[in-house]
């Protein structure tokens, strides 16, 4: 039996604060109620599970009402609909965060992977749905 090594989690109280207090909201563009957002699907990582999330690191705002319907859907469709890589959002906050271990890790091409995983994913979600239409 082959025992799968646990990936280190990332917490930063000051990279959440620095992206709720310093970007609107990615889907609806408002400053209320923004807060940090955590990308529970991380390709390559897997889905997170009920009440996990994939740690500090893959965070985007949201606004309260936008963070409810990212929760309420697929969070691939909903990222999908907004033609947007939630993955490479977080890390151009990260390059800009205020957190020094958040920023190293983006500066040393961790979410890299994820980035292309993701976008894979969201090409074939697209397709699925152009096929669906036809």
């Amino acid at each position: 039996m082959t025992l799968i090594p646990k990936r280190p989690i990332i917490k930063s109280k000051t990279h959440l604060e620095y992206v709720a207090r310093n970007y609107p909201c990615l889907k609806c563009r408002s400053n209320y109620g923004v807060q940090a957002c955590h990308i529970r699907t991380v390709f390559g990582i897997g889905n997170a599970g009920v009440g996990t999330k994939g740690g500090d690191l893959f965070v985007v705002p949201l606004c309260y009402l936008c963070h409810q319907q990212q929760h309420q859907t697929s969070e691939i469709n909903f990222y999908c609909k907004l033609n947007i890589n939630p993955i490479l959002q977080s890390k151009n906050f990260a390059l800009n965060s205020k957190c020094k271990k958040v920023k190293q890790k983006a500066k040393e091409g961790y979410y890299d992977k994820y980035i292309e995983h993701y976008e894979s994913a969201l090409q074939n979600t697209k397709s699925i749905k152009q096929i669906k239409n036809l």
